[in-house]
């Protein structure tokens, strides 16, 4: 019984100091800890619900939807139940905006999907995400310079 109060929270063992066995303390501590696996168990239902519902909005960076999915499985983890990487892979592109579709139709194609790993794919989306960004700053610089004035006045 001595171990078992020097190993309890000091307001658990006012709880439950005037149990006479080690059997009854036990059962005590047992029964007060069902609720924390209810509620750890309710937690892991609403983290895979927010992981199932998650999209990626079109002004969003890559970067910061990854991390977000990454949150989840760490939270998911901590809590007992790690996600596959493939599920993990499978949802972020899943959940790419509709400007991401060619992208993600040639990655679906050429990679394999259950055993790539999550920060690769996020790898090769940033690539095109800064490709983009790219083509869309040197387009702009092009199209202003057609209506640049050479007239003189």
């Amino acid at each position: 019984m001595g171990l078992l109060y020097q190993a309890l929270p000091e307001n658990l063992i006012m709880q439950i100091g005037d149990l006479d066995s080690a059997k009854k303390l036990w059962e005590a501590i047992r029964t007060r800890n069902m609720g924390t696996d209810r509620v750890k168990e309710a937690r892991l239902q609403t983290l895979m619900s927010e992981f199932d519902r998650l999209k990626m909005w079109e002004f969003e960076i890559i970067n910061n939807f990854a991390e977000k999915l990454s949150g989840i499985a760490s939270k998911s983890a901590a809590l007992g139940e790690s996600i596959e990487e493939s599920k993990l892979v499978k949802q972020f592109l899943k959940s790419m905006p509709r400007n991401f579709i060619h992208i993600v139709a040639s990655l679906e194609q050429v990679l394999d999907l259950k055993t790539i790993g999550f920060e690769d794919v996020v790898g090769r989306l940033k690539a095109y995400e800064e490709r983009i960004k790219e083509d869309k700053t040197g387009g702009e610089g092009q199209t202003r310079a057609l209506f640049v004035d050479h007239s003189g006045s």
